[in-house]
């Protein structure tokens, strides 16, 4: 059985584009005439597209097929990413973002399910792991390749390059082994049900949720303190791609040790790392205590990222689910808690403190680390 490698590249590009109109997004704003607010919502539309999207792609994905969903998902990405070097309103800025971010949620659902079913079960772990890690590359270079292409050459030429990019990753997809048999597609009602009753589908879903929540929380209450207490831009940035290196190589490395010790022993060491580290900050507040806890949590907290998809893909093949339905409500989580963690935490710290936040991830870590010892039996 050939794995689609094609979706390593796919996943490494959509990243990147999620991140490469940050360093533009002031000569955006200038050449657009946006406010603070319309900026910051022509970037959320790229995860809110994904959040809303993924379920709908994991509901179709086994309909018509993940291969032909993905080619669509890459073609579509090459055609917003051109439209965006074209932008001239904010309407139609935001229009596009919505494009990537649809293409984004196909990327990780059926892309994901067509390169996950595709792979060996005893090797799916470091398979998924390591386009986890491709993701995470994308996460470091978009910034740097958006503002350096657009510092020397205008907006314009980073979404050029990039689309033509896209353009050539959905000729790869064309050329890409067939995708094997899946299970058959279920209605929603009847795929509810199964999830309701699949343990590792659950699990996989609530480690998502958590460590989403958790992550965007530190990636806003990190940033802030530093600048608090006087940090520049760059070195904010060298602690954030800091971080990226980090989970990048813990990616890979998660996922490779998920086919030797299973996931549930992974994610529940992971999260009881990550409660033992947020507790720091709730008695020490200084800030290179939050930037120390923070790069030290990203291991952990990559672990549990990098463990979700083949747990989540255990699961659906116990239950004879399609990988692209349970992956859909996968990337749901990862919606949710990434939208709610960062807006939830950021209010909670502003009426109360830091430290509050922190104490609350802490217990809702340590909460969720004994309910999934519970319900699983470590094998």
């Amino acid at each position: 059985m050939r794995r689609p490698r094609v979706i390593y590249s796919i996943v490494f590009l959509d990243a990147l584009l999620m991140f490469a109109i940050v360093p533009l997004l002031p000569q955006y704003a200038r050449d657009l005439h946006l406010s603070k607010t319309q900026a910051g919502v022509a970037v959320g539309a790229y995860s809110g597209a994904v959040l809303f999207g993924s379920p709908v792609v994991g509901h179709w994905s086994p309909r018509i097929g993940a291969r032909r969903l993905t080619i669509f998902g890459v073609a579509l990405l090459a055609v917003a990413t051109l439209a965006l070097a074209e932008a001239t309103t904010f309407l139609g800025l935001f229009a596009v973002r919505v494009g990537q971010g649809l293409s984004s949620a196909v990327s990780w659902t059926a892309g994901m399910a067509w390169l996950s079913e595709a792979s060996p079960a005893p090797e799916r772990g470091r398979v998924l792991g390591l386009a986890m890690s491709c993701a995470s590359v994308g996460t470091l270079v978009g910034p740097v390749v958006g503002g350096t292409l657009g510092s020397a050459y205008g907006v314009k030429v980073p979404f050029v390059v990039l689309g033509i990019a896209a353009a050539v990753l959905t000729v790869a997809c064309l050329a890409a082994p067939p995708a094997p048999e899946a299970a058959e597609a279920m209605p929603v009602r009847a795929l509810v049900r199964v999830v309701g009753r699949s343990r590792l589908v659950l699990a996989a879903l609530v480690v998502m949720t958590l460590v989403a929540t958790v992550s965007g929380t530190l990636d806003t209450l990190v940033p802030l303190r530093m600048g608090e207490a006087g940090y520049s831009a760059i070195a904010i940035t060298a602690a954030l791609t800091a971080a990226g290196v980090l989970a990048t190589a813990s990616n890979y490395s998660a996922g490779y040790l998920f086919d030797r010790v299973g996931g549930v022993r992974i994610a529940i060491v992971s999260m009881l790392a990550t409660a033992v580290l947020v507790a720091v900050p709730v008695a020490f507040t200084a800030a290179v205590v939050a930037i120390a806890v923070f790069l030290a949590s990203t291991p952990p907290i990559a672990g549990q990222y990098a463990v979700a998809f083949p747990l989540c893909a255990a699961g659906a093949d116990r239950e004879r689910l399609p990988h692209s339905s349970v992956f859909g409500l996968l990337n749901l989580a990862w919606g949710a808690g990434f939208l709610i963690g960062p807006a939830a935490g950021a209010a909670i710290a502003e009426a109360s403190s830091d430290r509050v936040t922190y104490a609350i991830l802490v217990g809702l870590t340590v909460a969720v680390a004994g309910a999934v010892r519970r319900s699983l039996a470590l094998s």
